[in-house]
């Protein structure tokens, strides 16, 4: 068939792609304002990284590229809100992640060449659902501890009162509970309740301020308890309005190669980070086979699984350049594709754009990094707990036997190593003895990446007593790793209307998202 014409950018296709941008916002910016890290240039690079895909996937695949849950928990112990944003600390612990993600995207290379030649059965033989479903439980658990201890307990200083943290928090998390619970499956509210709990988080917060027992907001300043005035100064500044002012402190990081320390923050930083590719890596086939279901279409033949997963390595790579956190495919813009029915990529590469454009807005940024602390550990509550939910749906979805001696002992202890180091680190982190971590001289082993490579030699040396029957390789086959909240909703929608449709594709679409005649 001849390739339709390309038609200019038209009203309905501003509107899809303003929505899948906010579709993405809400998690995209949780990423770097848990890990104390750039707003500005993380959406940046969630756009950047989006278009290199677009272009890597020959303008075929309709995925958006955001910030990764995955590789939080080793963002957090590297830089850590302790550390103070564009100082000496912080530009080393950047500098680290850096060069990190550079090496984690070079894994994606790797597997996309080993695709590319010898198929993508061989690979996941080496990173089953008992390897992966562990390692994604352990993520949500240890970074649930910290949502408490970073963002709602610890976060309340002898100026705020408790109540008003809690009460935040609770008012966050339970408008995200109402949101997934009572809004219409179908419905784009579905698609952004972390950017609803956030709005209605931050109007709490705001209100609240106002009452005695100290302010949630930097900009309401309350003097002996009760108060006093705005100071939008301790927000926003005039030479923070566009990125171009204040380039030279985005890119400041790069001065931390030059630290005495750099060298053992890196081994440290490399060690926590580059195992958690396996996990985007399978989170990735997920989505990818998920996005295909939704499209009608096949696109780990066409353009081809190595295409796809080459575009995620070489954006999570730029975007370490770049000072952001790693990307990975979003099950967000998948549900928006299933609820508008429109799969043009071309929307998703727009409203990449906008992603860019937004973040070179510096003020827009500052405005997010005055979201309070409360507001986003109870937005934490609920995301890790999905997190943690997501790992166990793996195991249930691929049918994993519990009576197969090797699953049983691959995946509990994955989990006991994994859950029972975490929580002696966190024991580390409050105290402050490093007699509870694991330690190479002043390098720390972090717990999920010692889990991570446990449980695959574990797959590896134990043999299998039992092999797995035809229904359960399928169930394997078609189980989904995702670490964003929305795919349960998405696949609940697929299933439905391939039933509706009597098990038949949806349209194949051209580029324009028209249908082939």
């Amino acid at each position: 068939m001849e390739k339709s014409r390309q038609l200019p950018l038209t009203a309905k296709d501003a509107a899809l792609s303003f929505q899948h941008m906010f579709a993405m916002l809400g998690a995209t910016i949780t990423v770097p304002l848990l890990a104390n890290m750039s707003i500005a240039m993380a959406l940046i690079a969630a756009g950047i990284g989006t278009i290199i895909f677009y272009f890597i996937a020959q303008k075929k695949v309709p995925v958006f590229l955001g910030s990764s849950f995955a590789f939080l928990p080793a963002l957090i112990a590297v830089v850590g809100k302790e550390k103070n944003i564009y100082s000496a600390e912080w530009q080393e612990a950047v500098a680290a992640v850096a060069v990190s993600l550079v090496l984690a995207g070079l894994v994606y290379v790797i597997f996309a060449i080993v695709i590319k030649y010898v198929g993508v059965q061989k690979i996941k033989k080496l990173f089953p659902a008992i390897v992966v479903g562990p390692v994604v439980l352990i993520i949500g658990m240890i970074l649930a501890p910290k949502a408490f201890q970073s963002n709602i307990i610890g976060a309340a200083g002898d100026s705020i009162a408790l109540w008003k943290e809690w009460t935040t928090a609770i008012v966050t998390a339970l408008t995200m509970v109402l949101v997934n619970a009572y809004a219409k499956p179908k419905s784009f509210l579905k698609v952004i309740p972390i950017l609803l709990g956030f709005g209605v988080g931050y109007v709490y917060a705001f209100c609240i301020s106002f009452a005695p027992g100290g302010s949630l907001l930097k900009y309401i300043i309350q003097e002996n308890g009760v108060f006093s005035h705005f100071d939008f100064s301790q927000a926003f500044s005039v030479s923070r309005i566009v990125i171009f002012q204040h380039l030279g402190e985005e890119f400041s990081f790069y001065k931390g190669f030059a630290s005495s320390t750099f060298g053992t923050t890196l081994v440290s930083a490399i060690l926590m980070i580059v195992p958690l590719s396996i996990v985007t890596f399978m989170e990735h086939l997920g989505d990818i086979n998920a996005n295909s279901t939704v499209c009608g279409k096949d696109f780990m033949v066409d353009p081809g699984l190595h295409r796809t997963v080459m575009g995620d390595g070489i954006a999570t790579a730029v975007s370490g350049l770049l000072g952001g956190p790693a990307n990975t495919t979003y099950g967000e813009n998948t549900a928006v594709l299933a609820i508008t029915k429109n799969y043009n990529p071309r929307n998703i590469f727009f409203a990449a754009i906008l992603a860019v454009i937004f973040g070179m807005f510096t003020v827009f940024a500052d405005f997010l990094a005055t979201i309070p602390s409360a507001v986003i550990g109870g937005a934490s509550i609920i995301l890790y707990g999905m997190i943690s939910a997501s790992g166990l749906r793996t195991l249930v979805d691929s049918k994993v036997d519990f009576n197969n001696t090797k699953n049983l002992i691959v995946v509990s202890v994955t989990l006991a190593i994994g859950l029972g180091m975490g929580a002696m680190s966190l024991v580390g982190d409050v105290t402050g003895n490093t007699a509870y971590k694991v330690m190479i001289g002043d390098v720390e082993i972090s717990p999920l990446a010692i889990a991570t490579v446990v449980a695959i030699l574990l797959n590896l040396v134990i043999p299998n007593t039992k092999e797995p029957s035809k229904e359960e390789e399928e169930a394997a086959d078609k189980a989904i790793t995702s670490l964003t909240p929305s795919t349960a909703d998405i696949e609940e929608e697929i299933d439905a209307d391939a039933e509706a449709e009597n098990g038949e594709a949806a349209p194949a679409q051209d580029a324009d998202g028209a249908e082939e005649k």
